[in-house]
């Protein structure tokens, strides 16, 4: 039987209620609003946010380049409605170009990275917030 990620999730933390606090939501907000201003409406797309550690464990499983177990990654931070982390892909621009676009922005990020393709996910920017930079170790 395969069992997902978001299923693994599901079984270690059923039907979690999160709440937000406004800085949470404009942080949040500020990540689209930037990627938008950026590379446009449209033109790029969010494949991960925030993952538990079921789904970190899991996509070391398949292979994937997350952070070494026993690290949290940033992606761990937060919870799914806002993330410490967003991995994002853009139409259309070099992933090293997409990354540097970002850094010279700034906004709500703490770290840009240009991640290639391992595991299950292919090329990808990685982006972390300013709120989880000393929060925890990890990516």
């Amino acid at each position: 039987m395969i069992v997902s990620a978001d299923q693994e999730a599901e079984a270690v933390n059923p039907g979690r209620a999160w709440h937000r606090t406004p800085a949470e939501i404009k942080a949040d907000a500020d990540f689209k609003t930037t990627m938008d201003r950026v590379f446009g409406p449209g033109r790029w797309r969010q494949t991960s946010g925030y993952r538990t550690r079921a789904q970190e464990d899991a996509l070391r499983r398949a292979g994937a380049g997350t952070v070494p177990r026993g690290v949290l990654s940033k992606h761990s931070l937060g919870n799914p409605e806002k993330p410490g982390a967003y991995d994002a892909v853009v139409d259309g621009v070099a992933l090293q170009t997409a990354a540097e676009k970002l850094r010279r922005v700034g906004g709500a990020f703490s770290r840009v990275i240009a991640e290639g393709a391992h595991g299950p996910q292919g090329p990808h920017l990685h982006v972390e917030l300013i709120s989880t930079q000393t929060t925890a170790p990890g990516r």
